[in-house]
């Protein structure tokens, strides 16, 4: 068995927890902590490489102990790592994809508490010392940055007490970088998240972005449910050029049209969901007849949404759309915080008063409560 470590949005961890149990029915003694799922798999398998709410997946190389905190600290990890069973490793790794014989090394390291070096001392004396023992290459990384060039091998260093955990990226790009997103622009939303609303949503027939920007959430809705019909909207053309071209890209085909958030262009659509990333006034300013409020966005959704539809979005907490809403008298089935580019936003499921009262799908809804359980989300969020 080998011990697999995704990554996740934190927050969102058991959504991330849900996926993997439904894409890879073999995976057994899932666990969630923060910003992370760990779980046990016969041997590396393509459908690893298909989890898309996850930020990439790791395959664990081993534990080093007596990490300590002093100046000889990074000297007695590296020593340690390369002592791991490095060939076993690479040995799995080729089952995915090929290995350099010489391979270049980049080296992420994660400290958890007070310590007499930084992140950058681990990261070089692990790199150093592995490449020596892989016969390969390291590139440096400092504060200003990493030397050029792509790793064919990208290592995690997790710190944690007198603890370390290593790892290597199974893929060979982290799997948040999406092939199809070549062209984007300022506020364009961070894949995974976006997979994340798509599956809170889980939309039957018809969804709809009518912010849809780069075509993220769409695209990702699409590639979700393939027997969704997809439906994207947006002010700004040269964005909604991006989310075309994204879209043949991605080889998924959406229902694109430029038009103004207050008026949309789906009268005669039965909406099961609206799944959105509306502007936040941060990167990205509502335009045309939002300018100043999204009042008129809202307003108009219970007319467009069928009886059993549901509104999924995300927004920065500095907006406070739970309160907007709840004025408005939507009902919530979530209303959670995440933690995403730094930032803490909301991420809601809801539905207008006169609809049904929305429910968050039976197996996400199982895998919050074990996260709840295990105190690593709360019901504010984390």
């Amino acid at each position: 068995m080998v011990t697999i470590i995704a990554r996740s949005v934190r927050g969102l961890e058991w959504v991330a927890a849900d996926e993997i149990s439904a894409a890879l029915p073999q995976a057994s003694g899932l666990a969630m902590s923060s910003r992370e799922v760990t779980f046990l798999l016969p041997g590396l398998a393509p459908p690893l490489l298909g989890l898309r709410t996850v930020d990439d997946v790791f395959l664990q190389v081993g534990r080093v102990s007596g990490v300590v905190p002093g100046k000889e600290g990074p000297e007695i990890a590296a020593a340690r790592i390369a002592d791991l069973d490095w060939a076993g490793t690479l040995a799995q790794l080729g089952v995915i994809r090929a290995i350099s014989p010489h391979p270049r090394l980049d080296v992420v390291a994660s400290l958890e508490g007070r310590r007499n070096y930084n992140r950058f001392a681990v990261e070089n004396a692990v790199g150093d010392m592995l490449a020596r023992r892989l016969r390969g290459s390291y590139l440096a990384r400092t504060g200003s940055g990493r030397q050029p060039g792509e790793p064919d091998l990208m290592v995690r260093v997790f710190v944690r007490a007198a603890e370390a955990v290593i790892a290597v990226e199974v893929a060979a790009q982290p799997l948040h970088r999406r092939g199809y997103k070549q062209e984007s622009g300022p506020g364009t939303l961070h894949p995974p998240t976006a997979a994340a609303l798509a599956r809170l949503a889980h939309p039957a027939g018809t969804a709809a972005d009518p912010f849809c920007g780069d075509g993220t959430i769409a695209i990702e809705t699409a590639l979700s449910y393939p027997a969704a019909r997809v439906l994207a909207s947006d002010i700004d053309d040269v964005r909604l050029g991006h989310a075309e071209r994204n879209a043949v890209r991605a080889g998924i085909s959406l229902t694109l049209r430029q038009a103004d958030a207050a008026r949309l262009p789906w009268p005669d659509q039965s909406i099961d969901a609206v799944i959105t990333n509306p502007p936040w006034n941060i990167a990205v300013d509502a335009g045309g007849l939002l300018r100043g409020s999204l009042a008129g966005f809202w307003r108009q959704l219970p007319r467009l949404l069928a009886p059993d539809g549901r509104l999924c979005l995300i927004s920065d907490a500095e907006l406070d759309a739970p309160a907007r809403l709840r004025q408005l008298g939507y009902q919530f089935a979530l209303a959670t915080q995440i933690r995403l580019a730094g930032r803490v936003s909301h991420l809601l499921l809801c539905a207008p008063r006169e609809h049904r009262p929305p429910r968050i799908p039976v197996g996400l809804a199982a895998w919050r409560r074990r996260a709840l359980a295990a105190g690593v989300i709360t019901e504010a969020g984390f």
